[in-house]
C-alpha cells in the first residue's frame, strides 16, 4: 500500500508569460507517494498548457526530467511527456496531460522541465518546471504471508481392516497443523504436528469405514473418503485348542502355527484363580488346573462363540490297584517289576478325552474364523 510520500513540493516557473495579449504559458505540477511494497517512490506530474481563443493543440518542444540519488543527477523519462516531432501537436490546450513516473527509494530530488509550442507556432518564451525534495528515502516493506500449516494425510488399510492415517505437516509451513481424525460410530481423535514432522493415528476396523481428516486451517477436508482395501492378504493360520483329564489335573493346551497372530485366552475356574495364556506365533502354552470335585473351567477369548465351562470328569482307571490282585508286570511268585509311567489305560483314557474335547474347541473357533488378538 502506497503511503503519501513525506516530501517537500516547489513549483518553479510555473508562469511566464509572453506578453498580457498572447497569454500563451504552461503550468508543471508534482506530487509523490511512496510504493512501500516495492521500495520507489511513485512521481505524479501534471502539465497544463494555456493559450488565447483559436489556439486548439500544442507540442513539447523540450521536455528535461532528472532525479538526484546519492548527490548524482540521472536523467529519467515520463511516459506520454516527451518532445514531439516538429509540426506534429499532440496535446489539446487547457487539457491536462498527467503522467506517472517511478524513482529510486533513494532519490532524494527530482525535477522536470518543459517548453511548448502551440499550433499557431507561438513558443513559449521561458521553460516552465518543478520539483520536489524527498526527506526521506522510500524504504522497501516485505509484509510476511499469513502463517500456515501444509497439511497431508496417507490412508492405508491393513489385512484386518484397521486403518493408519499418517498425518504429515510439510517442512515449508510456518505453523503448526491441527488435525482431526473422524471416522464411523463417532470415532474421532485430534493430533497437532509441527512442520516437518509427522505421527500416526490408528482407526479400528469398526470404525473405518469412512474416515474425514480436516485441517483447522483448510476449508476442504484433507482426506474424505472409504479407505481403500489392503492387497494380497493371507488369512493367518487359526489357533487350535485341547483339554487333557488327568486324576489330578485338567490341562488346557492352545496351539498357535507360525502363520497365526497372537493369541489371548483367560481360563477362568470356578475354585481357584484364573490362568491367561497369551500365544505367540509357532508357539504352545498350556494351563494346568488342580482337580477338585465340581471343578468347572470357563474360556474365554475374541470372537469364541462357545464360553460354556468345561467340568473335569474323573478318569474311570484312576481308581487304586485291589492288594489281592498280582503286582503289574509280573506272575505269581516271580519278582516285581518297577512301576514307571502311567498305567496304559489311563494314558488312552486321558488321549481320549484329549482328543474330544480339542475336537470341540477346534470346530468353535474355525466356525467363525476366528482371529485371536492380543
Amino acid at each position: 500500500m502506497a503511503v503519501t510520500a513525506s516530501a517537500l513540493i516547489g513549483i518553479a516557473g510555473a508562469l511566464t508569460l509572453a506578453s498580457p495579449a498572447s497569454a500563451h504559458h504552461s503550468v508543471v505540477k508534482v506530487t509523490a507517494e511512496c510504493d512501500t511494497a516495492a521500495g520507489e517512490w511513485v512521481t505524479t506530474w501534471t502539465v497544463n498548457s494555456y493559450a488565447p481563443e483559436g489556439v486548439h493543440n500544442y507540442r513539447f518542444a523540450k521536455v528535461e526530467a532528472i532525479s538526484v540519488v546519492n548527490g548524482t543527477a540521472t536523467p529519467f523519462t515520463v511516459d506520454g511527456i516527451a518532445v514531439s516531432e516538429p509540426g506534429i501537436y499532440p496535446h489539446p490546450v487547457s487539457t491536462p496531460v498527467v503522467r506517472k513516473a517511478r524513482l529510486s527509494g533513494d532519490a532524494t530530488e527530482a525535477s522536470l522541465t518543459v517548453k511548448a509550442q502551440w499550433d499557431n507556432e507561438w513558443n513559449e518564451k521561458d521553460d516552465s518546471s518543478a520539483s520536489i525534495k524527498f526527506s526521506e528515502s522510500c524504504d522497501k516493506v516485505v509484509t510476511p504471508p499469513p502463517a500456515a500449516a501444509n497439511p497431508k494425510a496417507t490412508v492405508t488399510a491393513d489385512c484386518d481392516g484397521d486403518v493408519a492415517v499418517k498425518l504429515e505437516n510439510g517442512a515449508e509451513a510456518t505453523r503448526d497443523a491441527a488435525f482431526t481424525v473422524t471416522g464411523t460410530d463417532g470415532f474421532t481423535k485430534t493430533a497437532t504436528v509441527a512442520a516437518g514432522k509427522d505421527t500416526t493415528i490408528s482407526v479400528p476396523a469398526r470404525n473405518a469405514a469412512k474416515i474425514t481428516v480436516t485441517e483447522a486451517g483448510q476449508k476442504a477436508p484433507v482426506f474424505d473418503a472409504k479407505p481403500a482395501a489392503a492387497k494380497d492378504c493371507v488369512a493367518p493360520g487359526e489357533p487350535t485348542g485341547s483339554i487333557k483329564m488327568t486324576c489330578d489335573a485338567l490341562i488346557f493346551q492352545v496351539e498357535n502355527p507360525k502363520d497365526g497372530k497372537t493369541v489371548t485366552v483367560t481360563l477362568a475356574p470356578n475354585k481357584g484363580d484364573a490362568q491367561t495364556l497369551v500365544v505367540k506365533p509357532g508357539e504352545t502354552r498350556t494351563a494346568t488346573f488342580k482337580a477338585v470335585e465340581g471343578l468347572t473351567v470357563t474360556p474365554r477369548a475374541d470372537g469364541l462363540d462357545d464360553t460354556s465351562p468345561i467340568a473335569w470328569e474323573k478318569p474311570a482307571k484312576c481308581t487304586s490297584p485291589s492288594p489281592s490282585a498280582p503286582p503289574a508286570g509280573g506272575g505269581a511268585g516271580g519278582p516285581a517289576l518297577p512301576k514307571t509311567g502311567a498305567p496304559a489305560g489311563l494314558i488312552a483314557g486321558g488321549a481320549a478325552a484329549l482328543l474330544a474335547a480339542g475336537a470341540v474347541l477346534f470346530v468353535v473357533a474355525r466356525r467363525r474364523r476366528v482371529r485371536f488378538t492380543a
